[in-house]
Order: C-alpha cells, then sequence, then structure tokens
C-alpha cells in the first residue's frame, strides 16, 4: 500500500470534518504514535498536528472544537450601523434629498459615504444590509395626498364610533368597493432559466368587466357585474338589490368614488332615512377598505389559472365571485389582514 504524503490545507475542509481530525490526531499521539506519522497518515503538516497537541494540552478538549471565524472587523461601528438602519427604515431617498424614492445599494453607498465619509464597495452595502435584517422587498404604494393623521382618526375615534352605531341599530355593518378585471391582467411570476425569459402566450384583445361587491366582517359577499362605466343609476341600482338581500337597517363604509357622492345619490339616499346610513373612508386610503382584499384574491386565482382564448371572460369572473361569496371563511379572512386590523379590533374580535 503506497501513502500519498503530500500534505493538505485542514483549514479547506468541514468544520465539523476537521474537528473530528483534530480529535482523532490527538488520540493517535497520546496512544503513543509519533505526531511525524500521524501527520504523515493523516495528510497534514507536522506542525499542524503539533498545534493540534499543544493546544489540548493547554486548554483541555474546547481547545479542539471548531469555531466559526469571526471575519474582517465591520468597517462600520454598531452606532453607525444603527443610525443607517434607523434612516433607511424611517425616510426615503427623497427626504434626504437624493431625487428618487426608493432605496438601492448605490443610494445607500453614497449615503453612507455622505454620512461617515467612508466608501463603500456594494457587495460590501448588501452584506451590511443583511446583517441589519433588511431584505429588497415591493412596496406598498401610497398617495401624497394621503392624510395619514385623518387615518389614524377613522381608526381609533371615527370607525369605533359607527361600530357603536350599528351596535345600537342591531344594523348590518358592509363595506362596499368597485373593481375591473381585465383579460390581459398581470402574469405572475414562473420558474425557467437563468438568464432566459419565459414567455406566457395572452391573448391580444382586451375584455374587461367591472364588479361593484359589498363584503360584512361575519363572511357574507354581495357583487354585481357589470359592463361600462360605474354610474350613480347603477350604483343606486346595487344598493337596491343590497337593501331586497338585508333585512334590517343597513350601516354602509365606503369611499368617495363620483358614483358615491353624486348628487342623484345623494338624492337616492335622503328618501331611504334611517334604512341605509353611509359613512365614508379618509381619501386616498383604498388600503383600509377590506373589499380591497377580494380583488386581490380575485386578481390572483386569474394569474395563478389564465384563461384560455376560447373561454368566456366575463362568465369565469362571474362564477369565480360566486364561488368566493359561497366561502364564509375566505371571506371572512379578508377582514385578517394587518391594514385593516382596526376592523376587527373596533368589533372586539
Amino acid at each position: 500500500m503506497t501513502l500519498i504524503e503530500s500534505s493538505r490545507d485542514a483549514r479547506s475542509l468541514d468544520h465539523a470534518v476537521l474537528e473530528e481530525m483534530r480529535r482523532l490526531a490527538v488520540r493517535r499521539v497520546l496512544a503513543g504514535e509519533s505526531q511525524a506519522d500521524v501527520a504523515t497518515s493523516m495528510q497534514v503538516h507536522h506542525c499542524t498536528v503539533w498545534k493540534w497537541v499543544a493546544a489540548y494540552r493547554a486548554r483541555g478538549d474546547k481547545a479542539l472544537v471548531s469555531r466559526k471565524s469571526s471575519g474582517r472587523p465591520s468597517t462600520l461601528t454598531d452606532r453607525q450601523m444603527a443610525r443607517l438602519r434607523r434612516l433607511i427604515v424611517g425616510r426615503n431617498p427623497m427626504q434626504l434629498n437624493f431625487g428618487v424614492a426608493l432605496w438601492t445599494i448605490p443610494i445607500i453607498r453614497q449615503l453612507v459615504e455622505r454620512l461617515f465619509g467612508i466608501a463603500l464597495h456594494e457587495t460590501t452595502i448588501a452584506r451590511i444590509l443583511h446583517k441589519l435584517g433588511l431584505t429588497p422587498q415591493k412596496p406598498t404604494r401610497r398617495a401624497f395626498q394621503r392624510d395619514d393623521d385623518a387615518c389614524q382618526r377613522w381608526a381609533t375615534l371615527e370607525f369605533p364610533a359607527i361600530v357603536r352605531e350599528a351596535r345600537r341599530k342591531q344594523a348590518t355593518l358592509l363595506f362596499l368597493d368597485e373593481s375591473a378585471m381585465h383579460e390581459d391582467g398581470a402574469v405572475a411570476t414562473t420558474w425557467g432559466p437563468k438568464g432566459e425569459r419565459p414567455q406566457v402566450r395572452v391573448s391580444g384583445s382586451r375584455r374587461r368587466t367591472n364588479i361593484i361587491s359589498a363584503v360584512s366582517p361575519r363572511g357574507r359577499l354581495w357583487f354585481r357585474c357589470f359592463r361600462g362605466t360605474l354610474t350613480a343609476a347603477r350604483f343606486i341600482e346595487f344598493l337596491r338589490a343590497l337593501q331586497h338581500d338585508v333585512r334590517g337597517e343597513i350601516v354602509l363604509v365606503l369611499d368617495r368614488h363620483t358614483a358615491h357622492t353624486a348628487a342623484m345619490t345623494r338624492r337616492y339616499l335622503l328618501t331611504l332615512g334611517r334604512r341605509l346610513t353611509v359613512h365614508y373612508l379618509p381619501a386616498y386610503a383604498p388600503d383600509m377598505n377590506p373589499d380591497e382584499h377580494v380583488w386581490a384574491h380575485l386578481k390572483m386565482l386569474f394569474r395563478r389559472d389564465p384563461l384560455a382564448r376560447f373561454e368566456d371572460f366575463d362568465g369565469s369572473v362571474q362564477l369565480t365571485m360566486e364561488n368566493i361569496a359561497a366561502d364564509r371563511t375566505l371571506v371572512k379572512s379578508f377582514f385578517g389582514h394587518p391594514e385593516v386590523a382596526y376592523v376587527k379590533k373596533a368589533l372586539n374580535w
């Protein structure tokens, strides 16, 4: 049998393998073998074995345990890292005069240079962001006109008062919204070879169906599909159908769509008296309406399973909405989204 006498760099081995080699080498030396013979048979330098044995004799078994290298010390101090995280999480680049709205690695690199006078490579910036617990994410869009104070008042003061009013009247609380389903909606993510963008064939036509719906925290959903623009007349027609299905008084929460606030609509609401009471959400705050999550779920279903060219688009939307309405557990789950948590809190659910 021929022994391979060339040594290898033990540092290139896995930590667990290297630790076991240390223990084995020390046991063999303590059993009476020479360090040179042990080094030759294990294909490591004889000085390596000598260091292992010396470390064991000085500090015992803990000296043989593999530990992850601490690596190169961070260029930024803990205080600088904390300040950088506060700025990234608490502000956007435009507030710091960068001229863009999204944080990118090149922008953060410039921020580090501006704040601390330290030039870092973009790879280093990426490692720092990972260490800070930050990851690239798709942001939620919010309008500049949105009044966050008004949204806070709505969630903490106005809506709880509406809930108390609905309970006093023993009324049905509903949230109303409308949306549109397009045949050529965005395609979801798929897997494919790296560097080769997959292709998905879609219809060249642009069929569209509009939908209006009202949703209850108790898991009930009413809807109607229609073609064309939502007008005050169509909105009133939906309200009439809603009153036909819902007994007693209705407390309706909705946004300020032109059809909701038109003179024709206001005159109609005056004729209803206490039968139907309307409350408007804060402006530019669609995310505070649980009905928005009905549309998100509907569009997700069509992205996951796009229609074939010969399929009836309007009929498919109608059928899918009927299936959603039939699943009361699913409808209740739309109220579990963090952005509408204020509804459950006001209801003490």
